[in-house]
């Protein structure tokens, strides 16, 4: 089972993914990089505003709630993850043009 979950790591270094672990629980997370042993993931965790008002780059625009994130490095042994290991996280794209009346045939 380590091999297929290196090949699934391999696969999908530098995505971010969603993990199933063997216990049922979930989570997201950016795969850094691995060995033999595990790997290494990029895991996003929440920040409140208490936080961000402490950081010296907070400036207040008055847009209202903001959602921060801050990723940390994590490590995760192999025998953590169950099947299915990993699954791309869902992006969607906007529909073309992405951002009408900006150079997209407009004569602006």
């Amino acid at each position: 089972m380590g091999g297929d979950v290196k090949a699934v790591c391999q696969r999908y270094m530098g995505y971010h993914v969603i993990v199933q672990t063997k216990d049922g629980s979930q989570f997201d997370g950016i795969i850094d990089g691995m060995d033999d042993d595990g790997v290494t993931m990029l895991v996003p965790e929440e920040i409140d505003d208490t936080e961000r008002e402490n950081d010296n780059t907070y400036r207040a625009f008055g847009y209202g709630q903001r959602r921060f994130r801050r990723f940390r490095r994590r490590r995760f042994p192999f025998f953590f993850f169950a099947f299915p290991f990993f699954t791309p996280y869902p992006y969607y794209y906007p529909p073309y043009p992405y951002y009408p009346g900006y150079g997209y045939g407009g004569g602006y």
